[in-house]
């Protein structure tokens, strides 16, 4: 009889324990973090400013000395290469992709955010398009964002992307 306040006490620690466990895993699994849904709002304004050309405001989301890397083939290679910009790169050459038809769009269709402490990662899966009303060119892509908060505010550090 003296041990059953004591069982009684270690079973009610044990519960709380097992409580305390599952509120933290839920949100885990549950609910984005208030900073997940920053990086997704900021996402969604970089494919919409990408998608409108407006270039200085694009060229606002990244770091100053971000790269953005793919494997590409350039017309005269014999087989594709890692091909990486820095931002400042990348932008001096949007007349001849982007900015060269009347058609350019890029759209977020689904994101899988991690964040741990001023570092965050997403990976993005998007829809494109790209042309003429006449000859649309359509394609589905993964982009791989590496953020960085400084000052408070998060920056592409450096973005790496493929066409599926």
């Amino acid at each position: 009889m003296k041990n059953r306040p004591f069982k009684l006490m270690s079973a009610m620690l044990l519960s709380l324990a097992f409580l305390l466990l599952q509120c933290n895993n839920a949100q885990e699994d549950g609910a984005p973090s208030q900073e997940e849904e920053q990086i997704e709002d900021l996402l969604q304004s970089y494919y919409q400013v990408m998608s409108e050309r407006d270039w200085p405001r694009y060229q606002g989301f990244f770091a100053e000395k971000a790269t953005l890397t793919t494997i590409w083939q350039p017309e005269d290679a014999s087989s594709p290469e890692i091909h990486t910009n820095t931002i400042t790169e990348f932008l001096a050459q949007t007349g001849a992709g982007p900015d060269s038809q009347p058609i350019f769009e890029e759209k977020m269709t689904q994101a899988d955010i991690q964040v741990k402490g001023n570092l965050a990662y997403a990976w993005v899966n998007y829809e494109a398009k790209f042309g003429t009303a006449d000859q649309l060119m359509e394609w589905k892509g993964l982009d791989l964002f590496s953020f960085i908060r400084y000052r408070e505010e998060w920056k592409i550090a450096a973005l790496v992307f493929e066409s599926e």
